[in-house]
């Protein structure tokens, strides 16, 4: 979730004299005061400052074309005022268009270069183009001058998750989130202790929140002992809910380490076990069992396509399951698979829309570009498609395939042979013997009318184990 600071607060403050309520962490940082540049609103000349409020008022009713027009008047009007620059940011950002709001961003941070929701916005923005690591570094320079800024931490978290850098976002949660929470509510409130002497700490659902993320993040990580003591930390400090209690008595019954019988054992069954577990599974489904967890409906999922379910039986499933736990990358992109299998590319393509922005490892979130760049670039949005294929090969360089279909772009979509060539090369630098490259190198040569050369790729693709239907399909001339 996209989280707006200056737009959503000045809105705030100029329709009401009152004060939004003060964050849930500690207010020693990112004051609301820092939203605004040293000239007020008030001293923007007349017109400007209306032009400017119509403009906020536009964006937050989601006119955001109708806010860049009236924004870029002000601007004229009062090019050195930073709140209408950061305003016109939001709005290139909003609309997707990364590079406008990148200038205008920079160009606010050169009239205020420590304002905070300035520069978190900068961070978005170069987050959405791919760069993560320039993203972070910016958000940590919020961070090293407003310590508990809760939106700084937050966006810092998120990212880190989306990359699947889960050690990273943890140390995040419990360091910088979590234990100043404790110290701060240790140093300020009565003491209050168990039979066994331990501190009672009155944390919040949020923090609530925030322990339960941890602990799903350790989970995914298989770290197990972790996994226990966040397990059992979290049913100290919050003793009466039941699904806390639960995992708590979960992990108390599982031992943390299996001796080496079981070990043994395991290797040795390896096979039935997963056949077991994989019975047991489709038995849950049977009954209308309901996952516990998003890594357990992406299991069943994973095992109802290995299972060869209808389509329809998958779709009805999956779309459930993203009701139920929203925003998860692989329950998105495996809608968007099966749209696609139902050839319905319009829906995949809104589907992979929704996966990008979720959290996934690199792998994951270069796979999901791919495919919605070549979904883009069917439709005709070659710009979007373009830019879709640079994320792509961004999150994961050595995606031979996402060189493949960057390398047909660049021949098919905008003619440039030099360049997908060179496309190509790499990819088949990174896999010579990935079937699905050698296809499209293929397709590349028949793009541009040399149909041997193109045949030699396809019968190769052939015996390496490429779509056969298809391929017989080209290299007899029927080609789509």
């Amino acid at each position: 979730m996209r989280f707006n600071p200056f737009i959503s607060l000045l809105i705030i403050l100029v329709a009401s004299p009152s004060r939004p309520a003060s964050a849930q962490i500690p207010a020693q940082g990112g004051s609301i005061e820092g939203l605004f540049s040293p000239n007020s609103t008030e001293q923007i000349r007349p017109q400007a400052q209306k032009l400017f409020l119509e403009g906020l008022i536009a964006i937050n009713d989601a006119s955001l074309e109708e806010a860049l027009a009236l924004l870029l008047q002000a601007e004229e009007l009062d090019p050195e005022q930073s709140g209408i620059t950061h305003a016109i940011a939001d709005a290139y950002y909003g609309i997707n268009d990364y590079d406008n709001a990148l200038f205008y961003a920079e160009y606010s941070l050169t009239k205020e270069p420590m304002n905070p929701w300035y520069r978190i916005t900068l961070a978005q923005i170069l987050y959405a183009q791919g760069y993560y690591q320039s993203a972070v570094k910016e958000i940590e320079l919020v961070l090293s001058q407003h310590t508990y800024h809760w939106i700084a931490l937050t966006f810092l978290v998120r990212m880190h998750r989306e990359m699947g850098f889960l050690a990273d976002a943890n140390a995040v949660i419990r360091e910088r989130i979590l234990h100043p929470i404790q110290r701060a509510v240790t140093q300020y409130s009565p003491s209050r202790s168990q039979s066994n002497g331990l501190v009672i700490q009155p944390f919040s659902e949020a923090h609530k929140d925030w322990y339960k993320l941890l602990y799903r993040n350790f989970e995914v990580l298989e770290m197990r002992d972790s996994i226990a003591a966040v397990a059992g930390e979290m049913h100290y400090l919050f003793p009466y809910d039941q699904e806390i209690s639960a995992l708590a008595s979960e992990n108390n019954n599982d031992p943390v380490f299996s001796d080496n019988t079981g070990v043994t054992q395991a290797s040795s069954s390896e096979s039935a076990s997963t056949e077991s577990e994989q019975s047991l599974l489709v038995q849950k489904l049977q009954q209308g069992s309901t996952p516990q967890s998003p890594e357990e409906a992406i299991e069943w999922l994973a095992l109802l396509y290995q299972q060869n379910a209808s389509l329809t039986d998958r779709q009805e499933i999956a779309m459930e399951w993203n009701q139920l736990f929203p925003e998860q990358g692989e329950i998105l992109s495996e809608l968007g698979r099966i749209a696609l299998e139902l050839n319905r590319p319009s829906a995949a393509k809104s589907w992979l829309e929704q996966a990008v922005r979720s959290p996934g490892k690199r792998s994951q979130k270069s796979e999901w570009y791919r495919q919605l760049g070549e979904l883009q670039a069917q439709a005709g949005d070659l710009d979007l498609a373009e830019q879709s294929l640079s994320y792509a090969l961004r999150y994961d360089p050595e995606n031979e395939h996402g060189w493949a279909i960057l390398a047909y772009f660049n021949a098919r979509y905008r003619n440039n042979r030099a360049e997908a060539e060179s496309n190509i090369e790499q990819a088949l630098s990174i896999n010579s013997k990935n079937a699905a490259v050698i296809e499209l190198q293929g397709d590349m040569y028949h793009l541009f009318g040399e149909s041997e050369q193109a045949i030699i790729w396809w019968e190769k693709a052939l015996k390496l184990g490429g779509p056969t239907q298809r391929l017989q399909q080209k290299l007899s001339g029927k080609y789509e």
